[in-house]
């Protein structure tokens, strides 16, 4: 695992999304949307980095990360202490009311992709509303290490998951993935995409398998 003393904290900038910082693939057009969740320390503009390997059937919107953290910004604190998820629930929050705005002008928000602390988000989202979205890809992430009340919920519904994830990612131990796997397993209907030697990072398998999840999705 790695040393938690390596972590800067991070500071609450805005308590919303911040709609000047949205990143729009295009037009919706009426295409369904789909979430770009950045990890920690990046910014609304990484992920977008994936919209040309994506489906063109989808619309991708990337937000920016409520907190601040050095020179990026993040969704919640790090290491995560299961004693308090505030922080990740407030980056929910803010999520879950910008996702109510497009609903209100007739956008629909499908899925999210989540990239390492933007996969815990993603999966957060479920366990406050197991209906919040259709599915959710998980890349190098995480659910929060507690239980949540929407668990049982969750568990019922069960909303497909691709799960894509590196053997050798300096962030998560043996002990700590199978925890992953365990809670995806048991919450959602799970597909697990694992490169052995891969890090903390994504790759063009790992992308080919998130376009694949995608078309299956339409």
């Amino acid at each position: 695992m790695t040393n938690p003393s390596q972590y800067a904290p991070v500071e609450l900038i805005a308590e919303d999304i911040d709609e000047g910082a949205v990143v729009r693939s295009g037009p919706a057009d009426g295409r369904p949307v789909v979430l770009l969740l950045h990890g920690l320390g990046s910014h609304e503009g990484d992920l977008a980095g994936l919209v040309p390997f994506l489906p063109s059937d989808f619309a991708y919107v990337s937000l920016r990360g409520i907190y601040r953290y050095v020179q990026g910004y993040a969704w919640f604190e790090m290491p995560m202490d299961p004693e308090r998820p505030e922080a990740l629930q407030a980056s929910a929050a803010a999520v879950e009311r910008w996702i109510a705005v497009q609903r209100a002008h007739g956008t629909s928000v499908v899925g999210a992709i989540g990239f390492s602390q933007g996969g815990a988000l993603a999966m957060q989202l479920l366990r406050r509303d197991a209906d919040a979205l259709d599915w959710i890809v998980q890349l190098s992430g995480f659910p929060f290490p507690a239980p949540m009340p929407g668990d049982a919920a969750l568990a019922e519904r069960r909303p497909p998951a691709l799960w894509g994830h590196g053997g050798m990612d300096p962030l998560v131990d043996p002990e700590r993935e199978e925890a992953v796997r365990e809670f995806m397993s048991a919450h959602t209907r799970l597909e697990e995409e694992r490169r052995p030697h891969l890090g903390h990072a994504v790759d063009e398998i790992e992308l080919r398998a998130v376009a694949a999840f995608l078309e299956r999705g339409l």
